[in-house]
């Protein structure tokens, strides 16, 4: 049985505006609900494809990597991950900041500060948070 995720994404590529979608990651992924902030950017990667937006695309990828590092899921990927966020970053002119109201900030002025912003999410962290992650 296919995973209902990948239908939801599908779905939600479809019916929405990439830049909507990539903005309830955001505010999911400022919450700590890491689960749906990955299905939301996924689904704002596709949209965004499908509209033709590549710089939009860039970021969102972005988004996700950092959604990655912070939910702590897999510790033993943090390190490359953090590293190609970085990289990353340094590629791109402007991003969406983690911190509501996730305005358009320059990128550079995320260089190392990106982590930092993880841990000011909002909502029950220790709910949302893998047991490696909130020890």
């Amino acid at each position: 049985m296919p995973d209902r995720s990948y239908f939801a994404i599908r779905a939600l590529a479809l019916a929405t505006r990439g830049a909507v979608l990539h903005r309830w990651g955001l505010e999911a992924l400022h919450e700590g609900r890491f689960e749906t902030a990955a299905v939301m950017f996924e689904a704002a990667a596709r949209r965004y494809r499908r509209e033709l937006a590549v710089e939009p695309i860039a970021r969102v990828r972005v988004h996700q990597l950092m959604a990655q590092v912070l939910s702590g899921a897999e510790p033993a990927l943090a390190a490359e991950r953090s590293i190609e966020v970085e990289r990353r970053l340094c590629q791109l002119d402007r991003i969406e900041s983690l911190a509501a109201p996730h305005e358009l900030v320059d990128a550079q002025s995320l260089l190392g500060n990106w982590l930092d912003a993880g841990t000011e999410l909002e909502g029950n962290q220790a709910e949302n948070m893998p047991l490696s992650r909130a020890a």
